[in-house]
């Protein structure tokens, strides 16, 4: 089971693009399953304990990191690890990458939460495509998105916020191999057949 993963910022187009996937790969002989982790448990536990006691408002601390990743640990033994002889791949839309960005307020750095989560046992990606987007169209797009959802910004409150965090990732996907920038100012149809090329060779 090959593990692919969608991240960037908020609207730079991975949701867009998860869905894209999904469609495709439900179209094909592989067999693929589409996640978002918080939706699973016992991560989705986690998530809405911290918005529900702290929020964004509040710095995390080191030990909301290590929640989360024995949170995120468990949610894949759990849910995924028991599929691995039945699926060719599996689609993450975020994963440790985004907890390793915006967790760093606990006063970690980034390389050193994500190291944590894979100490506790979230394997690393085949893949990982980074969706690199201008924060002045993310933002705009994200604005859309919460116009239809009815959703509230958390961390993405404005482009420079955007800018920032866009920053923090790419600092920090600089170190990664399995990672593969993606433009994403271009054609949805032109970004989906770009992610499709750059899989075949792992599928």
């Amino acid at each position: 089971m090959k593990i692919i993963c969608l991240e960037g910022c908020s609207g730079a187009g991975k949701t867009t693009q998860y869905n894209c996937l999904n469609k495709y790969f439900s179209d094909t002989s592989y067999k693929h399953l589409a996640v978002i982790e918080k939706n699973y448990e016992p991560f989705k536990t986690a998530v809405e304990k911290w918005y529900n006691e702290k929020g964004p408002l509040i710095p995390f601390t080191e030990q909301d990191v290590k929640n989360f990743a024995k949170a995120r640990a468990e949610t894949f033994k759990n849910n995924f690890q028991p599929l691995e002889e039945n699926l060719d791949l599996i689609i993450f839309d975020r994963y440790f990458y985004t907890s390793a960005v915006y967790q760093r307020s606990c006063g970690l750095s980034p390389e050193k939460i994500l190291k944590i989560n894979i100490e506790y046992g979230s394997p690393i990606p085949d893949i990982t495509f980074f969706f690199d987007c201008n924060p002045e169209i993310s933002f705009i797009r994200s604005e859309k998105r919460n116009k239809l959802t009815g959703k509230d910004h958390l961390f993405s409150i404005n482009p420079q916020k955007i800018a920032e965090i866009k920053k923090v990732y790419i600092n920090l996907i600089s170190r990664r191999d399995e990672v593969i920038i993606i433009n994403t100012e271009k054609s949805i149809e032109g970004i989906t057949k770009e992610l499709i090329s750059k899989m075949e060779f792992i599928l």
